[in-house]
């Protein structure tokens, strides 16, 4: 099952993403996948500008989405991307059960720098939204 860790941002095309994440000295094992929601559909798995993938032959081509995968060798890592839509991202952690215990994730924006002041305003005014639906 997965479930949610870290906050929800709020995010729009050319804003930098960066995902930090941490396993608790217990764990021996932590699966974090990148999800994102836009124009209100639910959370799905991110994989970044798949809208820019050609199919080849009429068939499309199966894309990772991002992750993070720490273990006790690792118990750290962070990853960093730039954002190409207009909606939310969150991070979820795929656990066993109800009782593994839950990586620490922090997730942090840099609004695109590319926007005029009154963009970057009118972006930083957002941040505060939360997503319709939070399933």
């Amino acid at each position: 099952m997965r479930i949610s860790v870290g906050n929800t941002l709020r995010v729009g095309p050319g804003d930098k993403v960066v995902i930090s994440g941490r396993l608790p000295p217990d764990a021996k094992l932590g699966r974090l996948f990148v999800f994102a929601s836009e124009n209100g559909a639910k959370f799905s798995p991110y994989v970044p500008h798949v809208a820019d993938v050609v199919v080849a032959d009429g068939r499309p081509s199966i894309m990772t989405p991002l992750s993070l995968r720490l273990v006790d060798s690792r118990p750290e890592r962070e990853i960093s991307f730039v954002s190409d839509i207009d909606g939310f991202i969150r991070v979820m952690q795929e656990i066993d059960t109800l009782n593994d215990p839950r990586a620490k994730v922090k997730a942090a924006r840099l609004i695109n720098p590319d926007l005029s002041w009154t963009q970057r305003l009118k972006r930083k005014l957002s941040s505060w939204q939360m997503p319709k639906n939070l399933s």
